[in-house]
């Protein structure tokens, strides 16, 4: 007979990133796709503006949106986007709330950002599965020997999210 090939690897990545359960796929991108096409094919996902970013690879959230057969539902602007647009966007047709990581640039100013924490509450309120993208992900704050800050696995499990995708292979390596 033959094992799970996921087996091992789940209960690893699950204990070292405090989750429930884990899988592995080849890349983030297609973890983003595969959620999105479970959870939310033919329904909205509710995006903002500012997190519509190109990743690794050259694919795009928009792109992976809409070839995972989902719709997406745009909210606030680039540098703008609070709560309330994320509640005044929710329809009946709403399927997942999703938090992309701008891991790949930074905008600084005049900004507002919703956090994950105010995101799950929402997602909790509606009955909707919050997800985030967490870009490259991060396993330890490593702020203590004098890199940036960067959220954890962990941080984005304890404030709420349903889902976290990263990108293993980058942490990780191959």
């Amino acid at each position: 007979l033959r094992g799970s090939r996921h087996s091992h690897i789940e209960s690893l990545t699950a204990k070292v990133t405090g989750a429930e359960s884990a899988i592995i796929v080849n890349n983030n991108a297609a973890a983003v796709f595969l959620c999105l096409n479970t959870l939310a094919g033919n329904r909205e996902v509710i995006v903002s503006r500012g997190q519509q970013v190109e990743i690794g690879g050259s694919f795009r959230i928009p792109d992976i949106i809409a070839g995972s057969g989902a719709k997406m539902r745009e909210v606030g602007t680039t540098n703008k986007t609070r709560l309330s647009d994320y509640k005044n966007a929710i329809t009946d047709e709403t399927a997942v709330l999703l938090k992309v990581h701008t891991s790949n640039y930074k905008v600084t100013g005049f900004t507002e950002e919703v956090s994950l924490q105010e995101m799950a509450g929402l997602g909790r309120e509606n009955g909707l599965t919050v997800m985030e993208d967490l870009g490259s992900g991060c396993l330890y704050d490593l702020s203590s020997i004098g890199l940036p800050y960067e959220p954890t696995v962990l941080d984005s499990i304890k404030s709420g999210a349903d889902i976290v995708t990263f990108s293993g292979d980058k942490l990780l390596g191959g």
